[in-house]
């Protein structure tokens, strides 16, 4: 099983992941991990990227969503509070 020591890096503790190990779980330089304290552990794992509605919608207005996705999914016509004025 492969060690590692921490080192000091400003004032927080560095911890150098050997290269195998990186590999193994294919994480590479830049990639953002999660750090938990479990009881006596220490579990680091790849972080689950965020993102906000805003983010994942930007750029597109309605009427270019439902263009690109016309025909995907038949839910029958708008009534009521479902009707999206253009």
């Amino acid at each position: 099983m492969p060690t590692a020591i921490f080192g000091k890096w400003g004032n927080s503790l560095a911890l150098r992941i050997p290269g195998e190990v990186a590999a193994s779980v294919r994480l590479r330089e830049g990639d953002a991990v999660e750090i938990e304290a479990e009881a006596d552990r220490l579990v680091i794992r790849p972080a689950v990227p965020r993102f906000s509605a805003a983010d994942l919608f930007a750029g597109q207005s309605a009427a270019a969503w439902r263009a690109a996705y016309q025909g995907a999914f038949d839910w029958g016509e708008d009534i009521g509070r479902e009707v999206v004025p253009e």
